[in-house]
């Protein structure tokens, strides 16, 4: 895999002279160096995104062309899932099997964007005898994006497939954390002769790279998807500026279980949902479960047995269910947010603490009890395979623990009544419900936050709206 900065078209030999380090989280072994790219690497991929801007290579393309594309970017991302799954899964962490479905997810949403490159349709609005009015949707110009690090790929894809469809050009910055097989996407650029300048890839650090990224001249719109913390720090340098930003950030998401819901089926889906998917890395994750009085016991009895059943190992070994934060920071992170549970007096039943295995990252599944929806581990973020408990005697009281966080991305309802169902989701701060499971997605589906969760929405026809402006255009006929 290529190990250089991606700009205009090319791979090109560092100018920085300097590089960063890539560990393996499971074991801390060196997966390998990326280029860092500083001030200089950093005009170039701004100037040829801007030039590709400026002479409308994709607004011109030809739809048709432009979807013929996409298709072949999907293709290739499916020829070469398998190999760049395994650099994935060192680099990141987890599964092989997780890594591959990224892969095949990110290759859906270029096939889903490809089908809507002639589908955007102008809007003529009613108007008086005297003038004709007409609505079209453009590009903001050269879009910065910032991924993160823990679906790189998918994440990659969905900001720069949504972009070709309505015309920005791209300057992107994977995460520094596992970095290298994002450049998968130049060496898939060039092979589908994509012109020069559409997609340039910069690597770096956030506090240095990014920064230097954000504050550029040249950015016409910011895509992040990070912490609240770090898109606020985005927000005050674009201010003055006036650069519009779209934010996916973090996420408290609950789950309110009733008593008429299918228990087995709640205990499932929180598995899925807090322990499997990347250990509990994932801003969607059901950290929350709001369980009423009469099933807590039958609840936590069975999630507790399942949860022991789970095997913790490195992403290579197909039998691992929980495999390893992404960095030594994120696993004392996540061990002070345990300490802090315990002490502000939740009942710790199981894990809490750290798994040794072979130097590697890696944190047992936690379940804490009778939490104080005021306490730390209630309202904040903990970004790993934890989950806290709370009880509630009416669906009242279950909304009210729902939406008594900062956040709000992402819920869910688990009972056998529809009405009750929509009623719940109705009164849920949040961007996405869902209904007797946890992750039910598809690339024609938008998502995106309430409150400090951020704005803007992602997947779907929702998202094109989300990545361009409206531009009205009127005249007053003779």
């Amino acid at each position: 895999m290529e190990i250089r900065n991606y700009i205009n078209g090319h791979f090109i030999d560092s100018l920085s002279k300097k590089n960063i380090e890539v560990k393996n989280p499971a074991n801390q072994n060196v997966v390998g160096f990326i280029d860092e790219a500083l001030d200089e690497e950093i005009d170039l991929a701004f100037a040829a995104a801007k030039n590709a801007f400026e002479k409308r290579v994709l607004q011109d393309m030809d739809a048709a062309h432009k979807s013929k594309i996409m298709r072949l970017i999907a293709d290739k991302l499916r020829k070469y899932k398998n190999s760049s799954s395994i650099i994935l899964s060192q680099e990141n962490g987890k599964t092989i099997k997780q890594c591959e479905g990224e892969f095949d997810g990110a290759a859906n949403v270029f096939d889903y964007y490809a089908g809507l490159t002639d589908k955007i349709e102008n809007k003529l609005i009613p108007s008086g005898k005297d003038s004709f009015n007409y609505t079209i949707l453009e590009p903001y110009g050269v879009s910065l994006q910032i991924v993160p690090w823990n679906y790189p790929i998918a994440l990659f894809a969905r900001s720069v497939a949504v972009s070709l469809v309505v015309g920005n050009t791209i300057v992107i910055k994977p995460p520094e954390l596992c970095p290298i097989s994002s450049n998968i996407f130049g060496k898939i650029f060039s092979e589908v002769q994509m012109p020069n300048g559409i997609l340039n890839i910069v690597h770096g650090y956030g506090d240095k790279t990014g920064k230097k990224l954000v504050d550029h001249k040249s950015v016409n719109q910011v895509v992040f998807t990070g912490s609240p913390e770090v898109a606020s720090e985005i927000l005050k340098k674009t201010a003055d500026r006036i650069i519009p930003c779209h934010l996916e950030l973090g996420g408290k998401s609950a789950a309110i279980i009733y008593p008429d819901a299918n228990i087995d089926q709640a205990v499932e889906s929180t598995i899925k949902g807090i322990f499997k998917p990347n250990a509990g890395q994932i801003c969607v994750a059901m950290s929350r479960a709001i369980v009423h009085h009469k099933v807590k016991d039958e609840y936590i009895t069975k999630l507790n047995q399942k949860t022991k059943e789970l095997n913790i190992g490195p992403g290579n070994d197909e039998k691992s269910d929980v495999t390893p934060l992404i960095s030594k920071e994120q696993l004392q992170r996540v061990t002070n947010y345990c300490h802090s549970g315990v002490q502000s007096g939740a009942n710790l039943i199981t894990g809490g603490k750290q798994q040794e295995i072979h130097n590697g990252n890696f944190f047992k599944p936690t379940i804490f009890d009778n939490v104080d929806i005021n306490s730390t581990i209630a309202r904040e973020e903990i970004f790993g395979p934890v989950i806290s408990i709370f009880n509630f005697e009416n669906e009242e009281e279950a909304i009210k623990i729902v939406n008594s966080t900062d956040y709000g991305l992402a819920s869910g309802v688990f009972t056998s009544n529809d009405q009750k169902a929509k009623w719940t989701a109705d009164r849920i701060e949040a961007g996405v419900i869902w209904h007797n499971d946890w992750f039910v997605d598809g690339v024609n589906l938008p998502g995106g936050g309430y409150k400090k969760s951020g704005y803007g929405r992602d997947g779907g026809i929702d998202s094109l709206y989300s990545y361009g402006q409206t531009k009205r255009v009127s005249k007053r006929l003779n």
